[in-house]
């Protein structure tokens, strides 16, 4: 069996099994790492999402916010700027396609984005629908704290976003200060006047870790089936060889030719 395995044809074969192993292996780490990072936000929002609020300052937000911190609770105390809301396209809610929308707000040295919540799609994608303003004069407002969404780089009609990416924000409004955060909207004093297009406030988000770890470990089984699959093959070729040359058609056996002094041995 190990001289047929030395062959050519099963090195190449044992080669290409020892890729499809470590490509599991790798597989399975990208698995375990989004397990990981999954645990990480699901952590944090239990953590984070129902303490007690903070006061939003700077210190917050002027260095990048780690996982651990994402969802704070925060307060914060200023204007909005009417007239300038961005609205983020294709975002779910209760299997509703719409938009959320992203409204800056002037908080003494800061100007941040507040996402006051969700409305539905109009006529079509490509039509921004009407949105109820925010309320007048200052506001107080307690939300959660987030890090900004990765730019998808589309060019959108004005003032459609394709993700909540602050830099990509800023393009449409050069006021928003360098900061990769926003808040997203739990309430707010004085509530907003009810119009003809209110909109919703976002969900608690999700807290399932989904299917990741599974994955991995199922990749990391798969590791060594390719050399399995190798080592029945050529048990199986090596038996079906021995089978030809004990088989009907083998070629004849030449009788031993026997000596004398082995008849005189016997």
């Amino acid at each position: 069996m190990l001289r047929l395995w030395l062959t050519r044809r099963w090195l190449l074969w044992t080669v290409v099994a020892v890729l499809f192993g470590v490509a599991c292996f790798y597989l399975g780490l990208w698995q375990w790492h989004r397990h990981v990072e999954q645990r990480t936000k699901v952590d944090a929002i239990a953590r984070n999402y129902g303490a007690a609020p903070v006061a939003l300052a700077p210190a917050l937000v002027e260095s990048p916010i780690p996982a651990e911190r994402q969802w704070t609770r925060v307060t914060l105390t200023g204007t909005y700027a009417a007239g300038t809301d961005l609205l983020v396209r294709n975002r779910t809610l209760d299997a509703t396609v719409g938009f959320e929308v992203l409204t800056p707000m002037q908080v003494g040295g800061l100007t941040v984005l507040v996402d006051r919540g969700w409305v539905p799609n109009a006529a079509d994608a490509e039509t921004s629908p009407p949105v109820d303003p925010p309320p007048p004069g200052p506001v107080q407002v307690t939300g959660w704290l987030r890090t900004g969404e990765v730019s998808l780089d589309r060019d959108l009609p004005r003032p459609q976003l394709a993700s909540i990416n602050v830099g990509d924000a800023r393009t449409q409004v050069p006021s928003l200060s360098a900061v990769d955060a926003y808040v997203v909207l739990g309430e707010q004093q004085p509530a907003a006047t009810a119009g003809d297009h209110p909109l919703r406030l976002l969900p608690r988000p999700q807290e399932d870790l989904g299917p990741h770890q599974a994955y991995a470990y199922q990749w990391w089984l798969f590791m060594p089936a390719g050399l399995v699959f190798i080592v029945f093959a050529i048990r199986r070729e090596a038996a079906a060889g021995r089978a030809e040359l004990t088989g009907p058609d083998a070629p004849p056996v030449k009788p031993r030719k026997v000596r004398i002094w082995d008849e005189e041995d016997a």
